[in-house]
This record gives C-alpha cells, structure tokens and sequence, in this order.
C-alpha cells in the first residue's frame, strides 16, 4: 500500500484520535470527581447519622456502566466481570436505599 493511500484512507475516515484520546481522559476525569464528591457527601451523612447508601449506589452503578463500556471496546473478560459485580453491588444499595425510604 502507497503512502498516499494510507493518508487517503485516513482522511476519509474521519476519525480524530487526539480528540478520542481527549474524550476518553474527560471521561476519567469525570468519574474521578462523581466518586470523591459521593464519598465526600457520604461520609457527611454518615457522621451525621444519616442512609448512605443512595451514593453507594450511584458510584457502584457508574463504575459498572463504565466497565461493560470498556469490555464493548476492549473485548475483555476483565471488565464484563467488574461491570457484573459492580452493577450487582449497586442494585444491592439501591434496593437497600428505597426499603429504607419507604420505611420496608
């Protein structure tokens, strides 16, 4: 294959992969800040007393929804399991979190 081809083939993808590589560390970033704020708000709650479980559960289900993302790109065992044990570990908080909001 010809240098030209290549940059042919390049261009007609359209593809930027600085901007991908700039997603995916926004994306980092994002989820880095989401578990320090929930942990920062739970244990706020904790010391107070209060049910901290709601943020259990949306750390738990972030990182799952994450992880089966990388397993779709990646092709990796290692990841479909971590989504699998964090997704259960989130509807686990959750379930908690609702039986003791409806006071079940």
């Amino acid at each position: 294959m010809k240098k030209e081809e290549i940059l042919e083939r390049a261009r007609a993808e359209q593809s930027d992969e600085m901007e991908q590589h700039f997603n995916d560390k926004s994306m980092l970033w994002i989820i880095v800040i989401l578990i320090v704020c929930c942990l920062v708000f739970a244990l706020t709650r904790l010391i107070n007393g209060q049910h901290i479980e709601d943020y259990l559960a949306t750390v738990n289900l972030a990182i799952s929804a994450g992880s089966f993302y990388r397993c779709s790109k990646v092709r990796s065992y290692r990841y479909f399991f971590q989504g699998i044990a964090f997704g259960i570990g989130g509807v686990i908080f959750a379930v908690i979190f609702f039986c003791n909001f409806f006071g079940v």
